[in-house]
């Protein structure tokens, strides 16, 4: 019988501890496959949007890095607006906000007639207008939440605004968002003449030299404000850390509760096969084989609970994307590369369970070991 065969039959000659094992490792893996996939689908949403509106770099304060960095004056924007590598410039201002009696819903205020709305497809209705009216768009999963047509009223904060239209975005974000225009918005949130990011086109964002110009002349033209792209944003946005930070947290947590889990059974096989080990020993097995086949075991262990992790952590994160605090808020993202991670992560479980039954195994005299049994 081969190295595997051998470790396979030690396996099934004991079903209810490999199973628990198994379980043990599962739950670790799906933990590890659902938060990291939020946690990268969280960056790649805010990624998205910024890459859709068409915006090459951004200005806000120095020292934001909160996911919505808090306002300052809009005015800023008409110096922005000055610079020679600047083509078009936006203000945005954004919060969380009540609307009806769903959860939090991302409400953003874009300036009017700027290319923000450009990359937006109109479903129904119209989009808001400067007419001085209460007048909302609602992205297509949010109106799909609410239950809401074009005609409705929709409240915002406990106050009432004319849904003028429906649209669809390619950045799940928006989809999932209310929208309006930003002097509407700078008024519902007591944030007049304010914004809390400034989006802009440069002349030839393609060309590296262009943007590091914008940065210099950012940098000089207005004394704590930087200029920076959209994808350093999101890679500074303090939500986006956490969730990092939190993803990796767990798995670190994973590979020593599932690791534990896998030492307990490994070290138990040892215990009781003391004599099976002994004899293997006695008639010519070389030590390392030992470590071999007990490590096998266990990588065996770390695999197949992987596989079963990376499903159940799969389905788990289709039933959070339906949520009503997650949907259209966040698009998780279940790649290859975390499917790959995650049975890494499985295999770092049973090597780590497995290395000291191994190398305890390996360590039996046969003489002893089989006097003592």
């Amino acid at each position: 019988m081969t190295l595997a065969g051998i470790a396979w039959r030690n396996l099934q000659a004991r079903p209810s501890r490999s199973a628990l094992t198994l379980i043990g490792i599962a739950l670790s893996v799906a933990a590890v496959v659902a938060l990291t996939a939020l946690a990268w689908g969280f960056e790649a949403s805010w990624q998205r949007a910024a890459e859709v509106r068409g915006t090459d770099a951004v200005v806000t304060r120095t020292a934001s890095q909160n996911a919505l960095p808090s306002p300052f004056d809009a005015r800023v924007a008409d110096t922005v607006r000055t610079l020679p590598q600047v083509y078009e410039v936006a203000g945005l201002l954004s919060e969380l906000m009540s609307v009806d009696d769903a959860p939090p819903m991302f409400v953003f205020g874009w300036q009017a007639d700027s290319f923000l709305w450009r990359h937006l497809k109109l479903i129904s209705g119209r989009f808001p207008i400067e007419n001085g009216h209460a007048e909302v768009a609602l992205g297509r999963l949010a109106a799909d939440m609410l239950g809401k047509h074009v005609g409705a009223t929709v409240y915002i904060d406990a106050e009432p605004f004319a849904l003028v239209g429906i649209f669809d975005s390619p950045a799940l974000v928006e989809t999932g968002a209310a929208l309006m225009t930003l002097t509407q918005m700078q008024r519902i949130t007591d944030h007049l003449n304010r914004v809390n990011l400034i989006n802009v086109r440069l002349n030839d964002a393609s060309d590296e030299t262009t943007l590091t110009q914008f940065r210099a002349a950012v940098a000089q033209a207005l004394p704590g404000y930087l200029a920076i792209t959209s994808g350093d944003l999101v890679q500074q946005n303090v939500m986006v850390r956490l969730a990092r930070a939190m993803s990796w947290a767990v798995t670190v947590l994973a590979v020593l509760i599932g690791g534990a889990g896998v030492f307990n059974t490994m070290l138990m096989s040892v215990f009781e096969r003391t004599r099976e080990i002994a004899i293997l020993l006695a008639v010519g097995w070389r030590r390392d084989r030992v470590i071999r086949m007990i490590l096998l075991e266990s990588l065996v262990l770390g695999l197949a609970g992987g596989v079963i992790g990376v499903v159940l952590g799969s389905l788990a994160v289709e039933v959070l994307l339906w949520s009503d605090m997650i949907r259209g808020r966040i698009d998780a993202q279940i790649t290859a590369g975390l499917v790959w991670y995650a049975l890494g992560v499985a295999l770092a479980l049973g090597l780590v369970g497995g290395v000291y039954p191994a190398v305890r195994a390996s360590g039996l005299k046969p003489a002893s070991a089989l006097h003592a049994e």
